[in-house]
């Protein structure tokens, strides 16, 4: 295949109050092959872990205009399209949060109508004794998660380290691993970890920090009706936790039956996750509209969805990582992780057997030739 080059002029808004820059990014996605019906199931379904929001964007792209949004399946769906050219299959989005009554992977397993489901690096080794997942494309090269704070309140601080004596409490939701490995490395004291977070933005009352999305909580502070917060933030994985956390997985009980699918499939999830970074206002819509319509607590707008894209491209969380080959799980990373989190797993009761990074992952149907590039 002959690559195109397509330079695309993106305005980066840089997180946690930097000004705004303009990014001339370079994506370098060979020609599509053709069409999925003879290959794929005629509906494609995605699992998502949470409502529609940017971070999905590259599965929204795929959406054509004749969708239509289920408030009660919590569903979007219609045509499946690249670059405005139908594909020959429909495609089915499906929000996770309160519409599935199980963990992804479990539903997964219980419908096998669910073609790929969204299943982290941690899940996947948390999972594999009983369900057994393939990730085949990795949507986010960083996780969005972070930990943020009050820089007015602490304008001195840069660093966990340096805001963690300052506050009261870090809230987070539940027991996160990757709390238990900063504890475990000697960087978060377990007395200021509050497991009882319920996903206010308590920065605007109280003197703590909490878990969030660098992705969406900055926006949501800057603009709270009482008055712009401006916040001081670091990455889990920055402070080591590098899971890839939202990647493309497949039933490995099903990798098999789908492969001449995935083989088709997978580079046109990557040529679709570029072309969203390049002008996501079309998916935002979309997005924003199945949000409206589920009518639920959840809310996304054009703005808030513009600042997650934006983020996401000036931020690094998209993008190559070590390798060339854009939305690769790179081996040695994932061997790390898997290092990590395999004994606080099983210090907290998961039965891990002894996993391997190909034995989780499998980049054969990535076309190397797809780049991202800035």
């Amino acid at each position: 295949m002959n690559p195109r080059i397509a330079l695309v002029a993106l305005l980066a808004l840089a997180a946690c109050g930097n000004d705004a820059s303009t990014t001339t990014t370079t994506m370098t996605t060979p020609d599509r092959t053709g069409s999925l019906a003879e290959v794929c199931p005629s509906t494609v379904v995605f699992q998502t872990d949470w409502f529609p929001q940017a971070e999905h964007g590259g599965l929204y792209e795929l959406v054509g205009d004749d969708y239509t949004v289920s408030k009660d399946a919590g569903t979007t769906a219609g045509s499946m399209v690249l670059d405005g050219e139908a594909l020959g299959v429909n495609v089915e989005i499906r929000a996770g949060g309160p519409f599935i009554q199980s963990p992804v992977v479990t539903q997964m397993y219980q419908d096998d109508a669910i073609t790929m489901g969204y299943v982290g690096n941690d899940v996947a080794v948390a999972r594999y004794a009983d369900a057994p997942t393939v990730a085949v494309f990795n949507a986010l090269n960083v996780n969005p998660q972070v930990v943020l704070w009050d820089k007015a309140r602490h304008p001195g601080a840069e660093t966990l380290e340096e805001v963690l004596p300052e506050i009261d409490s870090l809230y987070v939701f539940g027991e996160p691993s990757w709390v238990k490995y900063l504890v475990g490395q000697g960087i978060l004291d377990k007395d200021k970890v509050d497991s009882n977070y319920q996903g206010n933005l308590i920065l605007a009352t109280e003197n703590v920090a909490h878990q969030g999305f660098l992705t969406s909580e900055p926006f949501s502070y800057r603009n709270l009706e009482s008055g712009a917060i401006e916040t001081g933030s670091v990455l889990i994985h920055d402070l080591g936790w590098t899971s890839y956390p939202q990647n493309l997985a497949v039933r490995k009980d099903r990798l098999e039956e789908l492969s001449p699918c995935l083989t088709e499939l997978v580079p046109i999830l990557q040529r679709a996750q570029l072309n969203y970074l390049a002008s996501p206002e079309r998916a935002n819509a979309i997005i924003v509209d199945a949000v409206t319509t589920f009518d639920s607590y959840w809310q996304q707008s054009t703005e808030s969805t513009a600042y997650s894209a934006e983020t996401q491209l000036s931020a690094g969380i998209i993008g190559n990582g070590d390798t060339p080959t854009f939305g690769d799980l790179e081996e040695p990373r994932v061997t790390e992780f898997i290092a990590k989190v395999t004994p606080i797993l099983r210090e907290s009761g998961i039965e891990v057997p002894e996993v391997t990074a190909i034995d989780i992952t499998d980049n054969s149907f990535l076309d190397p030739e797809i780049s991202f590039g800035g």
